[in-house]
Formats: C-alpha cells, sequence, structure tokens
C-alpha cells in the first residue's frame, strides 16, 4: 500500500516548534484587544466633543476598525504578510501624534482622550513592531521546507 504525504503549509503558531517560545499571534492578539478597547473608548470615556466636531471619536474609531481588522488577519496567519502588523505599529504612531494633529483640547475632556490614545498608540508602536520582527526572524531561522516538484504550485515558484 502506497501513501501519498500531503505537504501542510507551516504557520508559525501550531506545531512542536513553537512550544516554550513567542509566537507573532501573541503581540497581534493583544493588538487586536486595544482595537477593541479603542473603539469603544470615546463612548465608555465620554471625551464630549462639541456639536459638529467630533474628529478624536471617530479617528478612533477608524483607527480601532482597521488595526483590529489587520491585527485580526495576523492572528488566523500570523506567519503570513508581516507588513500589515508594521502598518498597526504606524497607526499606534498616528495615535500618539493625533491629539495634536487634530486638535482635541475642544473636547469637555481631552485629557481623557489623549491620554488614551498616547497610551494606545504607544502600545501598538511597540506590539505591532515586536509581531513583525518575530515574524521576519522566525522566518530567517527556521528550516526551509522541501516539498515534491509535483506539489509546488506556480505562486509558490514566485515567492522563493
Amino acid at each position: 500500500m502506497h501513501h501519498h504525504v500531503v505537504p501542510v503549509h507551516r504557520h508559525l503558531w501550531i506545531g512542536p516548534s513553537t512550544e516554550g517560545r513567542l509566537t507573532p499571534s501573541l503581540p497581534s492578539s493583544l493588538v487586536f484587544l486595544l482595537a477593541v478597547w479603542l473603539g469603544f473608548a470615546p463612548f465608555v470615556l465620554h471625551y464630549q466633543w462639541p456639536p459638529l466636531s467630533g474628529s478624536g471619536d471617530l479617528n478612533d474609531v477608524l483607527i480601532a476598525l482597521v488595526a483590529g481588522s489587520l491585527a485580526m488577519t495576523r492572528l488566523v496567519a500570523p506567519r503570513d504578510l508581516p507588513w500589515l502588523s508594521l502598518v498597526n505599529a504606524a497607526l499606534g504612531g498616528w495615535l500618539i501624534a493625533a491629539p495634536f494633529v487634530l486638535d482635541y483640547l475642544p473636547a469637555a475632556h481631552a485629557d481623557r482622550a489623549i491620554v488614551n490614545d498616547a497610551a494606545v498608540g504607544t502600545a501598538m508602536l511597540i506590539l505591532g513592531t515586536a509581531s513583525a520582527a518575530m515574524t521576519y526572524r522566525q522566518r530567517r531561522t527556521e528550516p526551509r521546507l522541501v516539498q515534491h516538484p509535483a506539489t509546488v504550485d506556480s505562486a509558490d515558484l514566485a515567492r522563493r
């Protein structure tokens, strides 16, 4: 009886090689949780913008949607697309600058918005960078899988 072995696309978050070490999924999962908080923060912390002037609220909710989507993508496939984590790191940098660029001072509780955006932004900057760095480092150090020529497709060849 002949057994055919089907190659499995390896991800860095499964298998014995991940035991006892951090994977890019951990920082991405924390970025996802930060994004959930960021989306609700304007309503929980009651920034209280003047009528027709909710730039901080809108900024936080939009950044939360984008960062949460990118982090979820990295959670599902942490070996793939490490640049998405770099985008999240850049969004963290934007959150740090946003209170000054968008002028949060008209809000009744601008201090809450500024501190929240600085804290979440700093954490996203660090975690996004860490997730991408972990992926690039693990890609460099992991052994290359050798596939049988019959199982190599054109997309696989383009990546090499």
